[in-house]
């Protein structure tokens, strides 16, 4: 059975529920200030102005302001505890999701828009938290409100009471029928926003090719599209929230004029006094006020719900990739490495929500969802409709097997897309195989906790990634504990010391976001020096020289070769003069090895291999060609 939203977010809440049974009893406490002043005002007009009965004004008065002042000193330490409880819970479920999203599998990533999960991490739970401190505990004082209030208004004049509820079966029809359109818009506003982070990060992060093809107007044009829809779909929530909130104005003002028309003849005909007739409305204020405000509250509500979804939508997926309750550990590893009959399959996700009209589904725009049909008067159940996904699969390797002893360098080469990086991607179980086994050390890599797995393997990629704080801070990445005495080694020993030095603040220089006041060279010598800190048995170069120039590949190429000794490397280079000293070469062409063996070899052999290399040595540098030899 599928829990709503509510349910669902109020059973997470549990920890939390002392702290929400105090703030509704400091509420309940309030409200002794806005149900006692109506007594007190019918005793200073009948009683006190009338120059009736033994009280004086004074006495009456400072009652009166006792309670008032009261009242806010409770209704202080109310907000501030509803602040902390709102914070607190954002804070946790913040992190929950954050920690959730560390474990999912990168293939998790390959299918989604990094400003998309952003949006769901930051934009939806700060929403989220508003439903219990500003929905769920507002809507259980106004219910208390109305309950006090309508018990007062009883105990006064049964009939003039009656005769003000009449408004509610008005207000229930309105509100069933208003809440569904509400719910559907604010669902189509959050959605539209995940497009519009998803797009605002991507483009960001290319701003480079976005100017250097003259891609401003058309990134602007979808933009201004995305944002338009969003501003359509916010419109929309609000026109409907303010409807409701205008109509149950409407019924209260009915209610308040019928009110004073009935009472003020009772009043005429000296069935009631002045002083009764002003505290029935003072009350019926207080049963009113909580019905008006219920609309707005109702915004919040459905608006916060809809966070939860998309909240939940991320919790619900599970990682692909699960350590085993058995897992063992692996304090040490040999790098002995055996693939055996190892297939991978990709599945492409492509995700899109539906058009209303029927047509098909637009990757930037979100429609909203039509309203179901119902009865006016019944309450109907507003669960989200399902984007339309597609799988799209594609073979990535297949029937992969092989062998890589401890402290051998192998090559994988081949045209791109033919299934390099997906096989390295297997050793540190980034991917899951579909069928097949990958072994290290003589057991399953399944069977070691992927902690322990990863912290013996490295990887230096061609693109790599540094993250936005010192140079030190990304070194010691991998390695925490590091000294400095430790640091340093490594980054001389990866030819990045003198660089490092020339910067002004040496090893704690902030080189920006992804590195970017570094070179390309500076950024892989930095990659490189975080690897050899790290000291892995297994190490993983993914055309760790392809993009460099002549004198940054010698430095970088230099360091390589220090942090390749003694360790299991994995090589993928599209350049043959780095992997001709390899141990062994694979050859990967369409997801299948379809070579394999030493340089020579495999040019005796033939093949694709030897096309390769001649096509190559025709674009070959006379020191590469040196290299050769």
């Amino acid at each position: 059975m599928t829990i709503s939203p509510v349910k669902r977010y109020l059973l997470w809440a549990k920890p939390y529920w002392w702290t929400i049974g105090l703030i509704i009893a400091l509420g309940i406490v309030q409200f002794v200030a806005p149900l006692s002043t109506p007594i007190y005002t019918q005793l200073l007009i009948d009683e006190v102005l009338a120059g009736k009965g033994d009280l004086g004004l004074y006495p009456v008065v400072g009652i009166m302001a006792a309670i008032l002042f009261f009242g806010v000193v409770v209704n202080f330490f109310r907000h501030y505890c509803s602040a902390l409880l709102g914070n607190r819970m954002m804070k946790d479920l913040r992190e929950q999701l954050y920690t959730h999203l560390q474990k999912m599998p990168v293939s998790f990533y390959d299918q989604r828009q990094v400003g998309g999960i952003s949006s769901r991490v930051i934009h939806d739970i700060g929403g989220a938290q508003n439903l219990i401190g500003g929905g769920i505990i507002n809507l259980v004082l106004d219910l208390f409100m109305v309950l006090f209030a309508g018990f007062l208004l009883f105990r006064m004049d049964a009939f003039l009471a009656a005769l003000s509820l009449a408004i509610l079966p008005f207000y229930y029809l309105s509100f069933t029928n208003m809440n569904v359109h509400i719910r559907l818009a604010w669902r189509s506003v959050h959605r539209q926003m995940e497009r519009i982070s998803g797009t605002l990060v991507e483009r960001m992060a290319g701003i480079r090719i976005v100017q250097a093809f003259n891609g401003e107007r058309q990134e602007q044009e979808r933009f201004s599209g995305q944002t338009k829809q969003h501003y359509k779909h916010t419109l929309s929530a609000h026109l409907f929230s303010n409807v409701l909130g205008r109509l149950s104005e409407t019924f209260a003002h009915t209610g308040g004029i019928v009110i004073w028309l009935v009472g003020g003849s009772m009043v005429l005909a000296g069935k009631m006094t002045a002083g009764e007739i002003i505290a029935f409305q003072m009350l019926l204020g207080n049963l009113y006020g909580p019905i008006q405000r219920f609309a707005d509250v109702n915004v919040t509500i459905q608006n916060s719900i809809t966070n939860i979804e998309r909240v939940f939508e991320v919790l619900d997926e599970k990682p692909s990739i699960e350590e085993s309750e058995d897992a063992m550990s692996m304090p040490r590893c040999d790098g002995h490495i055996v693939f055996r009959n190892v297939s991978y399959t990709y599945s492409a996700r492509n995700l899109a929500y539906p058009q209303n009209g029927g047509g098909p589904a637009n990757p930037d725009l979100v429609e909203r969802e039509k309203a179901p049909k119902r009865f006016f008067w019944k309450p109907t159940s507003v669960r989200p409709v399902p984007p339309e996904i597609t799988i799209e699969e594609r073979q990535g390797i297949k029937n992969i097997s092989f062998e890589a002893r401890s402290g051998e360098v192998i090559a994988l080469v081949g045209p791109s897309g033919a299934g390099k990086s997906t096989l390295i991607n297997l050793i540190p179980r980034f991917y899951e195989p579909a069928c097949g086994e990958v072994y290290i050390d003589g057991r399953d890599i399944r069977e070691y906790r992927i902690d322990d797995l990863r912290k013996h393997i490295a990887l230096v990629l061609q693109d790599n990634i540094l993250f936005s704080g010192s140079i030190k801070d990304n070194l010691v990445y991998g390695r925490p504990d590091a000294t400095m005495k430790e640091v340093v080694a490594a980054a001389k020993a990866a030819n990045a010391h003198e660089f490092i030095t020339d910067f002004k603040d040496g090893y704690d220089s902030i080189i920006g976001e992804r590195g970017m006041r570094l070179s390309g060279g500076q950024k892989q010598r930095l990659a490189i020096a975080r690897a050899i800190l790290k000291d892995p048995k297994i190490l993983i170069l993914d055309e760790a020289t392809s993009a460099l120039d002549s004198e940054s590949e010698a430095m970088v190429t230099e360091a390589l070769e220090r942090l390749m000794e003694g360790r299991t490397t994995f090589v993928i280079a599209h350049r043959l003069a780095t992997v001709v000293r390899a141990n062994q070469i694979l050859v990967v062409d369409g997801g299948e090895i379809v070579q394999r063996g030493s340089h020579g070899k495999l040019l005796r052999e033939g093949g694709l291999y030897r096309k390769l290399y001649e096509q190559q040595l025709k674009a070959m540098r006379p020191e590469e060609l040196a290299g050769l030899a």
